[in-house]
Formats: structure tokens, sequence, C-alpha cells
């Protein structure tokens, strides 16, 4: 159960960073539609209950100089859409300057388990292709069940929140961005532990520095919590366990990357109570900076809390600037390129696909 917090926060962010890294670098290539529509505006519900009910309204406008006609599809293929009120049918035309609003709407399950993620990924495609243009206007409204009042995890962090029927309500008001998939994960557990890590020092004027990371735990839920682990996780390329050694185990997957893993186990944490731990950890390159990423707490195996992540700043951003690439930074251009025209071959293919199960 542990991993699973891991794996979307690594999922989500990896496709955040992807889009915005590379769309604008590939906005000229055959999977990108370079036309004159583009999508003024996106606003989106997610109403949760047993399932997720999903509504997303994009206004999308044509800014070129003349008449033009494009296929919008999107996923899942099967969602309700709607042109302007009206059923989409395909190609739709757009005069110079027209606006139209596309409406979709559909429906997610979701685990029954206490752990529960959702995934909202607002990617329209234009004939096929990833739209290079940005959003301009971006508002996400995540409405929670009855009775569960906190997030575990959002890949992008949420702007505001309110209440609606007595139910919680997390909102998402972007402007000028890529419309990248938003990852939420919540737990059904009631429970509510919070923590914070910090660094020292924080900052690095070498490789081979050590440095000790403190976490601080505190339980602001009105019960005992008990079978806490607190996880955190390292590249071992950057990153050497120096004390305390039993609190750390290397893992290397027959088909994944080796992760070195700092665990600690709490028997329980009464109601308002804090505690706080320490670890060394030797940073083996040397960087313009050196993220350590957010530590998981997990209670009975389900995550349900994620810490902030902390930022080791170096003496060589003092030298270059911050605007100077490090050399070891990851990922480079050139995987995230491989990776991203990837997964735009696969999303061809899917709609592909899909419009053939229709014919």
């Amino acid at each position: 159960m542990i991993s699973k917090m891991p794996k979307v926060i690594l999922t989500a962010g990896l496709i955040a960073i992807l889009l915005s890294l590379l769309l604008p670098l590939l906005a000229g290539a055959a999977l990108f539609y370079t036309g004159g529509i583009s999508i003024d505006s996106l606003s989106a519900t997610i109403d949760v209950t047993t399932k997720a009910d999903i509504t997303v309204e994009y206004e999308l406008v044509n800014h070129g100089d003349n008449s033009e006609s494009v296929t919008l599809t999107f996923s899942p293929s099967n969602a309700t859409s709607q042109i302007d009120g009206s059923a989409l049918s395909n190609p739709v035309t757009f005069d110079k300057g027209q606006k139209r609003k596309l409406t979709l709407s559909y429906s997610v399950n979701l685990p029954t388990t206490a752990y529960q993620s959702i995934m909202f990924s607002p990617m329209l495609f234009f004939d096929d292709m990833v739209n290079s243009e940005r959003i301009k206007s971006y508002n996400v409204k995540l409405i929670l069940p009855q009775g569960i009042n906190r997030i575990t995890y959002s890949s992008t962090a949420y702007d505001d929140t309110s209440t609606q029927n007595g139910r919680q309500v997390f909102i998402w008001n972007k402007t000028d961005i890529y419309p990248s998939p938003l990852s939420i994960a919540w737990t059904t557990m009631d429970v509510n532990i919070a923590a914070t890590k910090t660094a020292t020092p924080n900052s690095i004027t070498a490789a081979e520095e050590i440095i000790e990371v403190s976490v601080t735990v505190q339980n602001n839920g009105a019960a005992e919590a008990g079978n806490i682990t607190l996880k955190d996780n390292f590249y071992p390329g950057a990153f050497e366990a120096i004390a305390p050694l039993d609190e750390f185990e290397l893992i290397q997957p027959e088909l994944s990357d080796p992760h070195l893993y700092w665990t600690k186990e709490i028997d329980s944490l009464a109601a308002g109570e804090t505690k706080t731990y320490a670890y060394s950890v030797k940073v083996k390159a040397l960087g313009l900076e050196t993220r350590l990423e957010p530590l998981v707490v997990s209670v009975n195996g389900t995550p349900v809390s994620v810490s902030n992540d902390v930022i080791l700043y170096s003496e060589l951003e003092g030298k270059y600037g911050p605007q100077q690439p490090s050399e070891s930074k990851f990922p480079t251009v050139y995987v995230v390129v491989g990776i991203v025209v990837v997964a735009a071959i696969i999303v061809s293919a899917f709609v592909s696909r899909s419009r053939r199960k229709k014919a």
C-alpha cells in the first residue's frame, strides 16, 4: 500500500513536467496542432460520491485569419459531448473570431479502498493532435464526499477552499497554463497527520556534503493514531545513506531504477502530539539545486499525507545564475522528448482504435 503514493506523485508530476517543457519546443512538429483554434478557458467540476461525476466546459476560439474546420476528440471517448448545447458532430467549423463551447460529461468509478485517487486529464485533441497553445483561464472544482475534509496529495497546489452543502470543496484557479493532468488523492480514514521536512544546511558548498534531515509529524486529529509509517525515498545515484544506517534500505527492482528508502515506524501518536526524527544523507553530486522529495505518511499501510519538499541551493547558483541548467539535472531534454513523443503516439493510437470500435 505504501507504494501507491509515490507512484501517483511520479506519474502525475512527470506528465505535467513533460507537457510544460515540450509543448513549446515541439509546437511545429506533426504531433502538435498549430491551427488558429485554441482553448481560451477550461472549467471543470469533479463531484465525488461513490464515484466521480465530471463535467468539463471548454471555450474554443478561432484566432486565425480564416474559417477553419477541425475534428475534436478527447478521453474518455465515450463521454457525453455537446457543442453549443447540441450533440457534437465532427468536424466542427469555426468562422474567423468565432467562440464555441464544448461540454463533456462522464463518470469515473473509484476504488473501495481507504486510499482513493483520481487523475483529471483535460487533454483535448485537434485533428488527433495536442494544441500547442496555453489555456488563458483554467478552473477546476473538486467536491469531496460528505465527511472527508482533506486531500492527501495534489500534483498541483490548489488555490482556494470552500464548502458546498456541508461538503469540502477544493479549487484550482490558474492562468496561462498547458492542460496537464491533475492528480488528486484522499483517504476515507478519519486521520489528520501533518508532516514537515527541513534540512541543515540549506545550501551546499561542495559535493559529498552531508545533510541532516529533520522530519516533524503532528497528529492534528481528535483521536490517537497508531501504526504510523514515515517513508522517504532517494535516487542512490544522487544520495548516499549516512545515519542511522539501520533505517535505510536500498531496493533494486528488476524492471525499474533502484531506490534508497528511509523508513521510520511510529507505534502511536496521541491527539495533538508532535514527534521529530532525524537522519543524514550525503549529497553525491553538486548541481544548481538538489531537491528532497516529499515524505509519505501512512497509517495501517494507507497513505494519509505527504510532507513538503526541500530544495537545497548550491554556491553554483551565485556563480552562474539560476537560469543556467545543471549538467546533472534529470530529465534531460532528449529523454523528455522521447517520452513525450512515445506518449503522443500511444494517445493517437488509442483515439484511432476508439474510432474503429465506434464505426
